[in-house]
């Protein structure tokens, strides 16, 4: 078996935006041999832990991120730079940063009018 250094087969994008009420998930794959394990960091260089119902690593190495209620928003999630690392014993990589962007959902009732021309909500 031939060793080789880890190499991204799927690279995530430089920017994730989703809103509150859809979530998102950030690929990152990678080959090498032995095969790559994937850790998801922070900007500042610090691996992330999964945050219960906020934010998870799949299996497959994508970056989870779940669908929340406005009031769960926290910015050293949801609106951070993170980066992708593959590594194995030959060596590692990091992808580019991954500026990632949650908005909150806003409702909108149509707009109606009454007989004389009004809006009415």
């Amino acid at each position: 078996m031939q060793l080789r250094g880890p190499k991204f087969t799927l690279e995530p994008p430089a920017k994730a935006q989703f809103s509150n009420s859809s979530g998102t998930a950030i690929p990152c794959a990678a080959d090498g041999r032995p095969i790559p394990v994937i850790t998801w960091m922070k900007n500042e260089g610090q691996v992330i832990q999964d945050i219960l119902g906020l934010r998870h690593v799949r299996h497959d190495g994508s970056l989870v991120f779940s669908p929340f209620s406005p009031d769960e928003y926290r910015a050293d999630i949801h609106a951070a730079t993170y980066r992708c690392v593959a590594s194995n014993s030959v060596g590692a990589i990091a992808s580019r940063d991954v500026n990632v962007r949650a908005s909150e959902y806003m409702a909108f009732l149509p707009c109606k009018e009454d007989k004389k021309g009004s809006s009415v909500y």
